[in-house]
């Protein structure tokens, strides 16, 4: 090992050291002086090994001759008088992007960064989506400037092809449902005092406008149970009423399709979906298994039904 004692002196600051190895690592010596670099402890290991400093200010540029005269380079460690002061520079860097970052993404998760529209009614939504920008909903606006159960009612009154409106924001995105009325526009109907569920399932959303909820969402229900009844709490007093109200129930259905063919699962796909009479369909699992020449299909479909009263 030889030491280079006239290079050995250090300034103050900030430097960067570098393992260099090649052929003739006096010659790359002498160039970079020949530059007007500044070597800081140079230390070469045998012909082949060559261990430097230079200021951070020249690093980049030392770094690039090196590499252009076809020696292996690399950065071994900084340091010097001033180098905690450039860590701490670099620390309070990241500390700040990552508070900038933080901030960003609570400002865009209060913001609207796109609304979209499903369900059987989602085909108007273009008339819903012109109905939300009249009223301010769109994209860029904050969600804190408006109440979504409010606006599922309104969306719902503005349209009388619709029988449900759910808004929910999901993350920076404001997810529209739309269920569209399967019965022609009817006057309001006073004379249903009870909503009762057709079959079993879980509650997904619940609306009551008129009556008592006797449900909550995500509960159990059973095929007949009383969803909502028709009473008004007054004062403790239990007060008439008739019932005007809507039920999103998530369920499951069986079905059971035999066909001669092994290769039929489209068709029991599609007998599934004709038996759930325009429900909204959320997943489907087919099984097979053949018994005799015969395949029997078994469909497990996923879907949401809606139940209205009123």
């Amino acid at each position: 090992m030889r030491q280079n004692k006239s290079d050995r002196a250090s300034i103050g600051g900030v430097n960067v050291t570098y393992e260099v190895r090649g052929l003739n690592l006096d010659r790359l010596i002498n160039f970079a002086k020949k530059k007007g670099f500044t070597l800081y402890d140079v230390k070469k290991y045998g012909n082949k090994r060559l261990i430097v400093s230079v200021s951070l200010k020249e690093s980049k540029n030392f770094f690039a001759i090196t590499k252009e005269l076809c020696y292996n380079i690399k950065k071994v460690r900084e340091n010097g008088v001033y180098y905690p002061l450039l860590k701490l520079y670099r620390s309070i860097g990241v500390v700040v992007g990552a508070i900038i970052i933080t901030l960003t993404a609570v400002y865009l998760d209060g913001v609207i960064l796109s609304v979209s529209y499903f369900g059987t009614g989602s085909i108007y939504h273009r008339e819903v989506d012109e109905y939300l920008k009249s009223r301010g909903v769109k994209k860029y606006a904050l969600f804190s400037d408006f109440s979504l159960s409010a606006l599922e009612d309104e969306i719902l009154s503005a349209n009388d092809r619709l029988s449900f409106v759910s808004c929910k924001k999901v993350g920076s995105s404001l997810q529209v449902e739309l269920a569209l009325s399967k019965e022609p526009v009817q006057k309001l109907n006073s004379n249903i005092y009870s909503l009762c569920s057709d079959l079993a399932g879980v509650v997904e959303d619940i609306k009551v406008y008129r009556g008592t909820a006797l449900v909550q969402k995500g509960q159990a229900v059973e095929k007949g149970q009383v969803l909502v009844d028709g009473y008004t709490e007054i004062k403790d007093q239990k007060v008439p009423t008739f019932v005007l109200a809507a039920v999103v129930l998530s369920c499951e259905k069986i079905t059971e399709y035999r066909s001669n063919s092994g290769e039929d699962k489209e068709n029991a796909l599609i007998f599934a979906a004709e038996e759930l009479d325009g429900a909204t369909i959320i997943s489907q699992s087919v099984f097979k298994r053949k018994v005799g020449e015969d395949y029997f299909y078994t469909i497990v479909t996923n879907y949401k039904k809606i139940i209205s009263a009123g």
